[in-house]
């Protein structure tokens, strides 16, 4: 046992411990944080893989190779922990995507919890940006965004924040594609149920957002494009952007923003370095809200695609509108023109039909407007106040009520030309008994008729 506890240098496990029962062999440490240890090791056909074990050092400490924990206290903690960790392992093995680090396994050993993932041969991003820039053309920046863009919009639409992107999350391999390592869910909700972890920030200063740093706010979809936009900030910049807790003191205090905003730059449009800055504001309702708003704002075939979908809803708007006024024009024509065609229309039906299923009765007399001389539009005015009344008389309308017009009737009433004010004809004198039509071809019948009857008493008398 002492020469295992000489072999133990720190927390982690040495070279050729064995883990899952001989499935796995440590090769070597890779590095720790203050939730876990990543080992680089190989399975049991010899195929290199990395190792994650679950290891809060704030609460645990390593006896030979056992996780222990350094108060009874905290066996409560440490167990929610194991849980939270298992939890994280699932989610991300669900997670099938070129450019989302590969979760294979789950097991239990050393009383502790650990995942094995793909070993991926190549750089960490922020090493590319400090030991070989040049690599970074305008090209592979858009290009590489744009990949990773799709593995965050691939995400979050499992319902899954990373929490922790940044320079240093981000492996580019031997073919230049991105792949996104280090998903730090699993530590946010650990320092929610533990006393001990809580004292333990799990920010990055330059890249979490603002809303990472004050324990329970809200945690969105934003809050990642956020680090991704620090993280493209650090690239195309060549430095760390400012911490968002200093910019949140530097606007609370009223003065400038450490942050610079990005300007232009040759290699790269308008719209690309505007969605960096638009993503870096410091509160989420004013970033882009998520990662494919993103993809569609700096793709330039897509916005192109856009564009021409929009032109084409415009243009199919504009013919449909155009069709609409030319039916409107079409059927419209003006009242005075159609007074004798809707005249001689109202009084050749015997009856038709009213609103409320009622015939509405017309008397069949039609050609007498024309056989007696008299002025048809008046006619048809009177035609239209006598058939106004005879409804009124059957139900159809109430007294001072106008009969419901149909759809077309109201537009043209809407858009119908003011007509120039005419000098109305003198009204003959009506009946007392008969009004309207009535009375119009009744007088002309009483006076022929008295005509006729005082010509024969003439003869008769001569």
């Amino acid at each position: 046992m002492a020469s295992d506890r000489a072999d133990i240098q720190g927390d982690e496990l040495p070279p050729g411990s064995i883990l899952c029962g001989g499935q796995y062999t440590i090769d070597q440490y890779l590095n720790a944080g203050g939730f876990g240890v990543t080992y680089l090791a190989r399975d049991s056909l010899g195929r290199r893989v990395v190792i994650k074990e679950c290891f809060p050092s704030a609460m645990c400490f390593r006896a030979n190779q056992t996780v222990r924990v350094r108060s009874q206290g905290n066996a409560v903690e440490f167990e929610a922990i194991l849980e939270l960790f298992e939890k994280e392992a699932r989610a991300l093995a669900s997670l099938q995507h070129p450019y989302i680090v590969g979760v294979h396994q789950y097991f239990r050993d050393n009383e502790t919890a650990y995942m094995a993932m793909d070993f991926v041969e190549g750089r960490t991003l922020l090493d590319i940006i400090e030991t070989d820039p040049a690599r970074l053309t305008p090209d592979a920046v858009k290009t590489l965004l744009s990949q990773l863009l799709q593995a965050v919009n691939y995400i979050h639409r499992h319902d899954i924040l990373h929490r922790d992107i940044s320079p240093d999350n981000i492996l580019i391999d031997d073919d230049n594609l991105p792949v996104l390592i280090d998903f730090g869910a699993a530590r946010e909700d650990a320092t929610r149920v533990s006393r001990v972890l809580s004292k333990i920030l799990t920010v990055k200063d330059g890249y979490s957002p603002q809303e990472f740093y004050m324990a329970g706010s809200d945690q969105v979809y934003a809050s990642d494009l956020y680090a991704l936009a620090a993280t493209f900030h650090h690239v195309l910049s060549g430095r760390a952007p400012a911490s968002s807790h200093s910019r949140m003191a530097a606007a609370a205090r009223d003065k400038p923003d450490p942050l610079t905003p990005l300007g232009r730059i040759e290699g790269y449009d308008a719209a690309f370095i505007a969605a960096i800055n638009t993503c870096l504001n410091l509160f989420p309702k004013e970033r882009l809200q998520t990662a494919e708003a993103w993809q569609g704002t700096i793709d330039e075939e897509l916005r192109k695609k856009k564009l021409i979908q929009a032109a084409a809803r415009d243009q199919n708007l504009d013919q449909t509108v155009a069709k609409l006024v030319k039916d409107f024009f079409k059927d419209f024509q003006p009242k005075r023109a159609n007074a004798d065609s809707e005249s001689k229309t109202k009084a050749g039906a015997a009856s038709q039909s009213t609103p409320n299923g009622q015939a509405r009765l017309v008397p069949a007399l039609l050609a007498p407007s024309q056989e007696f001389g008299l002025d048809e539009d008046a006619f048809a005015a009177d035609l239209d106040d006598d058939l106004d009344a005879v409804e009124q008389q059957i139900g159809c309308a109430g007294p001072g009520e106008d009969v419901p017009l149909q759809p077309i009737e109201k537009m043209r009433l809407k858009y119908m030309k003011p007509e120039k004010p005419e000098p109305e004809p003198e009204e003959e004198p009506k009946s007392p008994i008969l009004f309207g039509w009535i009375g119009r071809f009744g007088r002309p019948a009483q006076t022929e008729g008295k005509s006729d009857h005082g010509d024969d008493q003439a003869e008769e008398m001569a």
